[in-house]
């Protein structure tokens, strides 16, 4: 309906713009061009030409803009409206790795460099790793732990895998790795949940005892160790 054009409208009629195609001019509203698309999945989707174009550039995105069905069904996939964003999980899997396989990654020398490594399922394929994460017990705030269960197997080095992960709170995951120091000599040298418990009770009920003091109590190498500890109960109580 090129007739309809307005002097200021410009004629799409044809062009494409990610999986959206202008097949003809609809109306204007608020001097806003508003256009009917097809979509590449079938649907007709009316939009303003504007905001599809500027989609189309932000993105750099050959699927994007869609008429929703791109985004829904990344979400589906991924746990997020935006191809940009990506599921929480997704930072996990990018720090396991990194501790895994970057020599630059501080914490390396306690992870790649002592032989720990991530599975061949999850290594080349992050999507495995956030399928996994959601069917198994993710949830926002928890830190995803090896040493659990690597331990009661008996696996040494540790990896990163289905059989071998969990998703825990922090307090436990740091009461895991508080001795990595360690780690590899003395694998078993660990915080049993109770003594984390212990260690937040005490200090939660007195005022005067220090980190210092928790750290020689509990034969820990680091008071800073404790203050992680304590500051992520603290957290995760608020």
């Amino acid at each position: 309906m090129t007739a309809n054009l307005g002097k200021r409208t410009k004629d799409i009629t044809g062009m494409k713009f990610g999986s959206l195609t202008a097949i003809e001019f609809d109306h204007v509203n608020n001097r806003q061009a508003y256009w009917k698309f097809q979509c590449d999945c079938g649907n007709i989707h009316t939009a303003r030409s504007n905001t599809v174009n500027y989609v189309c550039k932000k993105y750099n995105d050959p699927q994007l803009p869609s008429c929703g069905c791109v985004e829904l069904a990344r979400k589906t996939k991924h746990g997020y409206r935006k191809a940009k964003d990506t599921h929480p999980a997704y930072r996990a899997y990018r720090g396991m790795m990194s501790r895994c396989y970057d020599t630059n990654n501080s914490g390396y020398k306690w992870y790649g460099a002592i032989g720990v490594t991530v599975c061949d399922e999850w290594k080349d394929n992050p999507e495995a790793f956030v399928k996994w994460s959601i069917e198994n017990g993710w949830s926002k705030g928890l830190h995803i732990d090896k040493d659990i269960l690597c331990k009661i197997k008996g696996i040494y080095p540790h990896i990163y895998s289905p059989n071998t992960c969990q998703w825990v709170k922090p307090q436990v995951n740091v009461s895991e790795s508080t001795n990595r120091t360690n780690y590899g000599k003395h694998p078993n040298i660990r915080l049993s949940q109770e003594q984390v418990d212990e260690i937040i009770k005490l200090y939660n009920s007195n005022d005067k005892i220090t980190y210092v003091e928790l750290a020689k109590m509990y034969g820990l190498k680091s008071p800073s160790s404790i203050a992680r500890l304590i500051k992520l109960a603290n957290k995760g109580a608020d």
